[in-house]
């Protein structure tokens, strides 16, 4: 087995790139601003290094013993990942059981088979994750996407290059410049097109490893440098991965052309340093290197330790945050030496124990995960009143001979259609949740009821939803769909408009989206003249103002809040109510409420949301009443929330109808 000779400042990177992700995944704000934007590039540093380091190894036993032993490199591979990660997942399961609700602990379970067989990548792409949104820093186990990356270079790589060495062997460097160029542009192509999987994707980060690759072949071949300007290229390097770290953000185009300034800058450092360099000894100090040592477990713990800590408290404080980054440290260090050393030293334990030891880790995790498939996500750990709030998914609950209404770009839902009354219900998933309480009521008065809700979309038309990063367009809230939104309201001339939807999501800027269109309107202000137009053309329109949203995950709460124990949680929640202040739905939305209060017509009315929710006088809004729960999450509404909103909604559409 070759062993490479010792380079701390390896070590020194690696302590960069994994505080880099971890400040990142904090979210640490100064003067109400995120810093270090782009710490999410320390993973693409760890690729280079990986890159690096695999290919110096396979290339020197190559050359020393003229064969490469797979089953030696897969053994030191698993003796290094398995064991830390095994414990790792099997610690925060205990915690994932006491605070993820059934869903999200069915879904961890899932993750960790996904995590455990290195498909993880795939699975959370599946899944519909946006890396680092709100809803990613929820899912314990997201990180394990970037050791899927790795493991699946790691299996197939050394195979690759053992093929290459022996038809090839001439053509070695040519092979990893090929596959290279390959591997980038496919990445630049992949991002431009769907940013989201670019990203999970292996294909899209190949060329991040061959960048390792490729300077472990050049030192490996010229023993001898030929360059004087080594300080120079070495703090240059440096400088290119602090300027990622620092200016990189949600909008950078990554993996793509971007990515190649810190990969570059590793590269640089990689390539250049010597013991007498200045980046060299600055990443050689003491603290670097013991960050460095023990980064592979700060990586695996930082995650679930911050994602499990977001479930229970929706909202971390600063120093709910320091709290957490040394209970990371502490477990991280716990981790190194006492799972990863004993296990990496084949004097201490043989690779035949370490094989059981991980058999039956394996084996309680599938039997976990097909209980947890069984049982819904253990929801009996919930207070019975809780289980249908915890099931029910009311935006997918309508549907027609064609199936599912919700989030169709054409062949809307359309009932009753000989009716001369017609009322035309658009909005998103917000909106959504509304539409079979009011089909039910408008079939009992014979009116043609047609439904369009679609995910993340409201009423903007010739609006452009495009993704922040790739400028790609939004499937379900495209230019062809909105079209043919506006031919439904032209056929239907004299039709009721009821608009509604999480408008604070699509009215105030964020990283993840833009609307673009040709007047170059802000969307608020777009939206507002569009319902001047529908008002000019005799449409009625009824405008439901930004429903009041708790800002935490409101069943996730009552589970902790309402007593298992708790016999008659109905009394419990009487007189111990959860709830949110005004202030904040006014906070969140007072430019849009402004906006609508300022709308006057006759044929326009307003359904001025708070009223159903919350109390002008003591400024105080609820969540539920007694063990009725008006929210699902953060901001959907149940059942019973709907029960509420819908019968101002229906009142207003009387009052159209009469």
């Amino acid at each position: 087995m070759i062993k490479l000779s010792y380079r701390p400042e390896i070590d020194g990177l690696r302590a960069i790139a994994v505080l880099s992700v971890i400040l990142y995944h904090i979210e640490f704000f100064f003067l109400d601003l995120k810093v270090l934007t782009g710490g999410f590039i320390g993973v693409d540093i760890f690729f280079v290094i990986s890159g690096y380091l695999i290919t110096s190894i396979i290339i020197k036993e190559i050359n020393l013993n003229n064969k490469f032993s797979l089953l030696n490199f897969y053994e030191r591979r698993i003796r290094r990942i398995f064991p830390a990660l095994f414990i790792t997942i099997s610690i925060s399961t205990v915690f994932a059981w006491l605070y993820l609700i059934p869903s999200s602990f069915l879904e961890f379970t899932k993750s960790i088979i996904a995590s455990v067989l290195f498909i993880s990548n795939y699975f959370f792409y599946f899944e519909g994750l946006i890396y680092n949104n709100d809803q990613s820093l929820l899912k314990p186990l997201l990180h394990t996407w970037s050791l899927s990356v790795e493991e699946q270079f790691y299996i197939f790589f050394p195979v690759l290059l053992i093929i290459i060495n022996k038809f090839f062997k001439r053509n070695l460097l040519i092979s990893f410049i090929i596959i290279f160029i390959i591997s980038f542009f496919l990445s630049f192509y992949t991002t431009t097109h769907n940013a989201n999987f670019s990203f999970f994707s292996t294909l899209s980060r190949v060329w991040e490893f061959l960048a390792g690759s490729l300077i472990a072949y050049y030192q490996i071949k010229n023993k001898k440098k030929y360059f004087d300007y080594h300080n120079l290229f070495t703090i240059f390097g440096l400088f290119l991965i602090f300027y990622s770290i620092i200016f990189f953000n949600e909008k950078t185009l990554h993996p793509s052309v971007n990515t190649l300034i810190p990969i570059l800058g590793t590269c640089l450092i990689i390539f250049y340093s010597d013991k007498k360099n200045y980046v060299t000894k600055f990443l050689s100090n003491f603290l670097f290197i013991k960050i460095g040592l023990i980064s592979y477990s700060l990586y695996l713990w930082h995650f679930p330790v911050f994602a499990i800590a977001r479930n229970k408290e929706n909202i971390l404080s600063n120093f709910d945050k320091l709290e957490l980054i040394i209970i990371t440290v502490l477990l991280s260090l716990l981790s190194y030496i006492f799972v990863e050393k004993p296990f990496r030293n084949k004097n201490f334990i043989s690779f035949k124990l370490v094989s059981f030891i991980l058999s039956i880790f394996l084996v309680f995790f599938i039997i976990l995960n097909t209980l947890s498939v069984k049982n819904n996500g253990f929801e009996d750990r919930l207070h019975v009143f809780l289980k249908i709030y915890e099931r029910e998914k009311l935006e997918y609950s309508l549907k027609d001979e064609n199936g599912i209404c919700f989030d169709r770009i054409e062949n809307f839902c359309n009932f009753n259609k000989s009716s001369s009354d017609t009322i035309i219900m658009i909005g998103d998933s917000h909106s959504a949740v509304l539409t079979k309480k009011l089909y039910k009521e408008t079939l009992k008065q014979n009116v043609n009821f047609i439904p369009i809700s679609q995910g993340t979309c409201v009423y903007l038309p010739k609006y452009k939803k495009v993704i922040t990063k790739s400028k790609q367009e939004f499937r379900n809230c495209s230019l062809k769909s909105k079209n043919l939104i506006e031919k439904i309201i032209k056929d239907k001339s004299e039709a009721i408009i009821i608009l509604s939807g999480n408008f604070k999501e699509h009215f105030y800027k964020n990283n993840r989206w833009s609307y673009l269109n040709e007047s170059n309107l802000e969307p608020l202000e777009g939206f507002i003249k569009s319902i001047e137009k529908l008002l000019k053309n005799n449409n009625k329109v009824i405008l439901l103002y930004p429903v009041p949203t708790p800002g935490f995950h409101v069943v996730r709460k009552l589970m902790s809040h309402v007593p298992k124990k708790e016999f008659n949680a109905h009394n419990f929640l009487l007189k111990n109510p959860l709830t949110f202040k005004m202030k904040d739905y006014y906070l969140k939305n007072q430019k849009i409420i402004d906006a609508f209060d300022d709308l006057k017509h006759k044929n326009l009315r307003k359904i001025i949301s708070e009223k159903a929710f919350c109390n002008r006088n003591t400024k105080i809004c609820k969540t539920h009443h007694g063990s009725k729960v008006y929210y699902r999450d953060e901001n959907h509404l149940t059942v019973d929330g709907v029960e509420i909103l819908s019968k101002n909604i229906l009142l207003e559409i009387n009052s159209f109808l009469d």
